[in-house]
């Protein structure tokens, strides 16, 4: 009650205070009127700009203007006049709307956060002495925005005008929802976002981590609508307001979407080999999180020295050690929560993986190819399946009376391929298959299983370079009696223990016009060739770990038997000349 009346009579003070500075500013403008119609020579009459080129009247040395302030600062009103011989007879003020602040030097306001602040009086270039007051207003409010008058009291009143604007940073009032919103896989989703602030915030929508469902770094506006919740929808959604006033304002929302196990294959045939490791994996997604059950045919698999599951976020590992014939075969990952459930298939191969071709297509001679490429095999390869043919006119293209190569797996060396005819190491080729209407096929056994003499056949034998260390493994085969400047296609499959696999893509390659020209290179000189298969020294670049293994061997055997008749001849002949 007391702070009440504290109140009211500090609102009684101040309107005091306003009326006698009015009283003062028409007091002062009255006498001012009064010397003015004195000095003022009988029958003439001001016009609109005598005052203010009266030698006697002040004017404004200072322009109004518009202050955009942030809240809570501290902002100063200017207002400068230019001194004259009567300028303590005139009155400045300042006013807010119809309110008085000050008159002269006097405060009217009881506001003390205002505060007048005497112009120091000092001369320009021309020798003109200036004065005024300035206001100052501390801690500014929003409350504070408005219209400043500073005014000169004459006859006809002068005044500049200052416009304060308060500058508010970003403030989010209200979001929807506020934390966090569970909702269905389909389900439609709302989300809003207001804030205040001045100038009005901007509202902008982000993912964290991610872009928006659109694919959009951030989308702006007040609502932010999803038609189709999917499991892609989760995330922390960011509300963010800024108007460039101070820190911008920011809340997230966590979208969860509830939906049935989705699963994803990493591999859907992984291979290895017996006595190799083996890791099948599930890419597994579903909200309330599923669990994984790991099943070999219709068999649930547990957790045993051999067999050990391994989960990291959303990957789910079955990990096979020391793989047997046994465990060969297919298997099933099943995922299950509260809203479904879902399974996805893999298969266990010991089969070779596709051969991946890896020669270069345009030959350099004008009827032969060597043709090579690459397989991966946990066992060793006992025999590939070359097809080729000449391709049809327009190259990569098959047309509709042509017989093409299924993806057949060919499970015997008797099979035959579609043109009904097979040769071990090819056969007369010669080019006479045209058209891309027949393919001749080559059965290429290991290096072990060599036993005819290479004279017998059209093509050159193959050389492979098989390392039993490593997986992978390298063939190249040297195709002769083709066609000159021709366009030929090719596809092969290799046989491990385990079986054929499928057919590698079609690979098309072209032989020349003409033959290359290629320059000699050195070659160290060989001797003891003549123990060597001279076919055995023709072959390329990539059969030169067979060729100086072979070479190695032959030199051994050479010094081997020179030494043992070097050591027995001298015996030799001493019996004979006993006898």
């Amino acid at each position: 009650m007391h702070f009440l009346n504290l109140m009211d009579t500090s609102k009684r003070v101040e309107m005091k205070i306003s009326a006698m500075a009015h009283i003062l500013i028409i007091v002062s403008v009255t006498l001012l009127t009064v010397k003015e119609s004195v000095a003022t020579p009988t029958g003439h009459f001001p016009d609109s700009n005598y005052l203010e080129e009266d030698k006697y009247s002040p004017g404004f040395l200072t322009l109004g203007q518009k202050y955009s302030i942030a809240i809570g600062s501290t902002v100063v009103l200017p207002c400068k006049i230019n001194e004259t011989e009567n300028s303590s007879q005139y009155v400045l003020a300042w006013k807010r709307d119809i309110a008085v602040l000050t008159a002269g030097n006097v405060k009217v306001t009881v506001n003390p956060r205002l505060r007048l602040m005497p112009v120091q009086a000092h001369a320009d270039q021309h020798g003109s002495l200036s004065t005024g007051y300035n206001l100052e207003i501390r801690d500014v409010r929003i409350s504070d925005a408005g219209d400043y008058i500073c005014q000169i009291g004459s006859m006809e009143p002068k005044e500049i005008v200052h416009t304060l604007e308060i500058l508010v940073p970003p403030k989010i009032d209200y979001i929807s929802p506020p934390n966090k919103l569970d909702i269905h896989k389909g389900a439609p989703i709302r989300m809003e976002c207001r804030a205040s602030g001045n100038p009005t915030p901007k509202i902008i929508w982000s993912r964290k981590n991610n872009v928006m469902p659109n694919g959009e770094a951030n989308k702006t506006g007040n609502v932010l609508e999803i038609v189709h919740a999917n499991r892609h929808t989760s995330g922390h959604y960011k509300c963010t307001a800024d108007n460039r006033v101070g820190q911008p304002d920011s809340r997230e929302v966590l979208v969860n979407v509830l939906y049935p196990p989705e699963i994803e294959v990493e591999q859907p045939i992984v291979h290895s080999g017996v006595g190799h490791e083996a890791q099948l994996v599930c890419i597994v997604h579903g909200e309330p999180t599923p669990s994984v059950i790991w099943y070999q045919d219709t068999t649930q698999i547990g957790i045993t020295e051999q067999f050990s599951q391994q989960n990291r976020g959303n990957k789910h590992s079955l990990i096979i050690r020391n793989v047997t014939y046994s465990d060969l075969g297919n298997y099933t990952c099943q995922a299950s929560n509260a809203l479904g459930k879902d399974r996805g298939t893999l298969s266990l191969s010991g089969l070779p993986t596709l051969c991946y071709f890896d020669s270069p297509t345009l030959s350099s001679y004008r009827d032969q190819y060597n043709i090579s490429w690459t397989v991966q095999s946990y066992s060793p390869i006992r025999e590939y399946r070359l097809f080729f043919r000449l391709a049809a006119k327009g190259l990569h293209q098959l047309h509709t009376h042509e017989k093409s190569l299924d993806n057949h797996i060919y499970g015997d060396r008797t099979a035959s391929a579609t043109s009904g005819s097979q040769h071990l190491y090819g056969g007369q080729y010669g080019g006479g298959v045209g058209g891309g209407e027949q393919w001749e096929n080559v059965v290429i056994p290991e290096m072990s299983d060599y036993g005819a003499p290479n004279h017998f056949y059209n093509m050159v034998p193959p050389y492979v370079a098989y390392q039993p260390a490593t997986i992978r493994h390298r063939m190249s085969f040297q195709l002769k009696n083709l066609k000159p400047a021709s366009n030929y296609e090719a596809r092969v499959q290799a046989r491990n223990d385990h079986g054929w696999n499928k057919l590698s893509s079609i690979f098309h390659f072209s032989t020349r016009s003409e033959d290359m020209e290629l320059e000699p290179s050195a070659q160290p000189a060989v001797h003891g060739a003549g123990l060597l298969d001279k076919g055995l020294l023709s072959s390329s670049g990539a059969t030169a770990p067979f060729t100086v293994a072979h070479v190695h061997k032959s030199w051994a055997l050479s010094i081997f038997t020179v030494l043992i008749t070097a050591r027995l001849l001298p015996s030799l002949l001493a019996v004979l000349s006993v006898a």
